[in-house]
């Protein structure tokens, strides 16, 4: 089939075979450098993980151009492509900065992982939201959907809200993002557990379960304004998450001069928590107190969220019987 899984591997074989003498030939100019280091295995490593990295990058576009090549309306990937894609990021980054040694500064290390992993989900988050018509559909029709696999025990049944959520393209992508957010735990988790420093683990795991808090918040909201009725939704999502992102601890540094330094608890209800564990060792308690609050505005945002797709889900004929009750 054209552009198909076949051809993703064979861009992705190309591309590792064009890179290997690139690196070859740049060899001469980084060896002095690797060595006066104290790196001489510098190189090796790094290429290795760039040239893994161009490949997994290679095979993931194709993927994503092969279901945009084929429907337009279709989101980037799938919610089961995106489990895969997420469990392959996930464990190449660690991999990554593990072979560049920077995973051994077991403060900043955190940091940096919650800090790419917030624009890697944001960009997850666009390649899995579906458009405002398609949700509509889903909600509207989606009792009238049967199961037609050959293996399922009872052919033609009607398919489960969860089987649902979880595996269709039509379907809001929150609970496809919480599952997401489930590998990236899992996979972050257990390396954290491998730590010789007792002491540090506790606050690391919270601190990841604030910044894997905020982006399912991020997902709802964004989801939320994707379904508006409003012109260009997709700009005005990308408008209103970064001025969330961006603009309050903006404010919390320049107008109330609240910095992780000084007040790395107070800091822990910003949209950056995770800079707070940068500064040294945190309080539990007050990390407990800040993944209630997320908690709570994640079923806030939830609630309204279920509230619009049952609206857009409703037929013009229940909107005006509704309305004529009123």
């Amino acid at each position: 089939m054209f552009l198909g899984v076949t051809q993703a591997w064979l861009a992705s074989a190309i591309t590792a075979i064009f890179l290997y003498p690139f690196l070859t030939i740049i060899q001469p100019y980084t060896y002095d450098y690797a060595v006066r280091a104290h790196f001489p295995d510098f190189l090796l490593r790094t290429g290795a993980m760039i040239i893994s990295g161009v490949i997994l990058g290679s095979y993931w576009i194709w993927q994503a151009v092969n279901r945009r090549y084929r429907n337009p309306n279709r989101t980037v990937i799938s919610k089961k492509q995106s489990y895969w894609l997420m469990g392959c990021s996930q464990v190449y980054l660690l991999l990554f900065l593990l072979a560049i040694g920077i995973t051994d500064d077991l403060h900043n290390s955190p940091v940096l992982f919650c800090t790419l992993n917030l624009f890697w989900f944001l960009l997850v988050i666009a390649m899995l939201s579906p458009q405002r018509q398609s949700i509509q559909d889903w909600a509207r029709y989606r009792h009238q959907q049967v199961n037609n696999d050959e293996t399922t025990i009872i052919k033609g049944s009607a398919i489960s809200l969860k089987e649902d959520l979880i595996w269709s393209e039509k379907s809001p992508p929150l609970v496809a993002m919480g599952i997401n957010v489930v590998i990236t735990a899992v996979i972050l988790i257990s390396w954290i557990l491998f730590w010789q420093d007792n002491t540090i683990k506790l606050p690391v795991i919270l601190t990841l379960i604030l910044s894997l808090n905020l982006i399912l918040i991020y997902a709802a909201i964004a989801q939320f304004i994707l379904l508006m009725k409003i012109k260009n939704p997709a700009i005005w999502a990308i408008g209103i998450l970064g001025g969330l992102i961006f603009l309050q601890p903006l404010a919390l540094i320049l107008l109330m001069s609240i910095t992780p330094e000084g007040s790395p608890d107070l800091w822990l209800f910003s949209t950056f928590p995770w800079f707070s564990i940068g500064e040294g060792f945190l309080a539990i308690t007050p990390m407990l107190i800040a993944i209630i609050s997320q908690w709570s505005v994640l079923i806030l945002v939830t609630f309204l969220l279920t509230r619009k797709i049952q609206t857009l889900g409703a037929s013009d004929s229940q909107k005006l019987l509704t309305g004529q009750k009123n």
